[in-house]
């Protein structure tokens, strides 16, 4: 066993005390309330403030690693929309956007000083893991039974779980799969059979029916692969060829009898047809929405409509035999549904420059840290709820901004000593990576 194993939260590490239970129970909670509409945000609200204070004190002391990437992640989202402050159309809604935004730095600090500790990380780590596993469980006894663990009822299609009447399980399970895949993969050292997770958890985003949710999925299985591939992380137990085609014959089983998702994947198979109002109507009526958004950024090209600014230019920037103008009564939507799109639309030419620079920060971090243990992954977590073609909830939004920084927080917050060359170095990171540079000399000479 390595240190960097032990530091991770893979394996037993350290002993939890009371204060290390007490931040991976609200760290835990967070990520449990996402499950709900707004529960979510008061536990995140109160990481922000002992995050601040936190930061005010710098007691406890972050992960020196991770100060200098946290703040140039945050700038590259959060200057472009004070920017497009300037002339939004709604000042008010995109000034309320703004400031509340700030409450998601102190709440990411707070992770990189809690989680720091191997111990906290590894109940938060673990803990996860098996949460959306049981999320994942409970939406295959909803399947099967029409009726989940909680009581709410399957309608035949959209497959919901703990999330019902929202249609957001597939999105989170998804974002997820790389973590699950790599302690999975360590939890199989001592239960071989634990990789038959991988098929309930597969059916669950299949028949979640979130085209969105699949594409997060290829891109989060196929980074995990990459990084399995160029990592050092421990023995290459990793996932066997027939463990895949078990899988894969599943999944075509679901498909072959489950009618639901048959027609769903042929109304997606418009998608390439080449015909615009096939495709508009295989997207549920995107291609509208992209169009609009399209206008709104040429209109804007410099800062965009301001943050939240979609639902409000609409009408303006609409055909007139728009689709959602005439669902919605002349409100339109609320955003592009591309998280591209809408950067572009609410953010400008300097908004998509921010979001470049995030991801080429995010990625580089990611594939530097590449051999850690868990660092990488919670990062490519962050990369998938992020991909630019998501096309599900909204960038600029409170619920999926802070899955997204939770995530960021948690692989910063195990970055390894001396990842970002020239930071602001604490007391002691010299003399802890030498030691663990030892031990793992030690763990391999035995």
């Amino acid at each position: 066993m390595s240190s960097t194993e032990t530091r991770s939260g893979l394996l037993p590490g350290a002993g939890a005390g009371f204060g290390d239970y007490a931040h991976a129970a609200l760290v835990l909670l967070t990520f449990a309330l996402f499950a709900s509409e707004n529960l979510v945000h008061y536990p995140v609200a109160l990481m922000g403030l002992c995050g601040l204070v936190f930061m005010v004190r710098r007691v406890p002391p972050p992960n020196a690693a991770a100060v200098r990437p946290l703040l140039v992640l945050f700038g590259c989202v959060w200057i472009p929309m004070l920017v497009a402050l300037v002339d939004a159309v709604e000042p008010r809604h995109a000034t309320k956007t703004v400031l509340l935004y700030l409450h998601f730095l102190p709440a990411a600090w707070y992770l990189v000083c809690v989680c720091t500790r191997p111990a906290v990380h590894r109940l938060v780590a673990q803990g996860v893991v098996a949460l959306v596993i049981f999320v994942g469980l409970d939406a295959f006894v909803q399947l099967i039974w029409h009726v989940d663990l909680f009581g709410y009822p399957y309608d035949g299609q959209v497959l919901k779980g703990v999330f019902h009447p929202k249609q957001r399980l597939g999105l989170f399970l998804a974002v997820f799969a790389p973590l699950v895949l790599e302690i999975v993969r360590h939890w199989c050292r001592d239960f071989p059979r634990l990789w038959l997770l991988h098929v309930p958890l597969a059916i669950v985003i299949l028949m979640s029916l979130k085209r969105s949710a699949w594409l997060m999925l290829v891109v989060g299985v196929g980074g995990y692969l990459v990084l399995l591939a160029n990592g050092s992380r421990g023995p290459r137990r990793g996932p066997r060829w027939w463990h895949g085609a078990l899988v894969v014959i599943v999944v075509a089983g679901a498909i072959a009898f489950n009618p639901a998702l048959r027609q769903q994947l042929a109304r997606s198979a418009d998608v390439v047809s080449g015909d615009i109002a096939a495709i508009d109507r295989a997207t549920s009526y995107r291609v509208t929405l992209w169009r609009t958004g399209s206008a709104m950024f040429l209109d804007n090209w410099l800062n965009g409509v301001g943050p939240r600014g979609y639902r409000h230019a609409y009408p303006a920037h609409a055909a007139p035999d728009d689709f959602w103008m005439a669902r919605n009564d002349g409100e339109g939507q609320t955003h592009p549904h591309l998280l591209v799109l809408e950067v572009a639309a609410e953010s400008g030419i300097i908004g998509l420059a921010g979001l470049l620079g995030f991801y080429v920060v995010l990625t580089t971090l990611a594939w530097r840290v590449r051999a850690a243990p868990l660092a990488p992954l919670w990062l490519l977590c962050a990369l998938v709820a992020w991909f630019p073609l998501n096309a599900h909830l909204a960038f600029y939004g409170s619920y999926w901004a802070t899955l997204a920084w939770l995530l960021l927080g948690m692989g910063l917050s195990v970055l390894p000593p001396g990842t970002v060359r020239g930071g602001p170095a604490r007391a002691g990171d010299d003399a802890r990576a030498k030691r663990e540079r030892a031990n793992g000399e030690r763990d391999r000479a035995r």
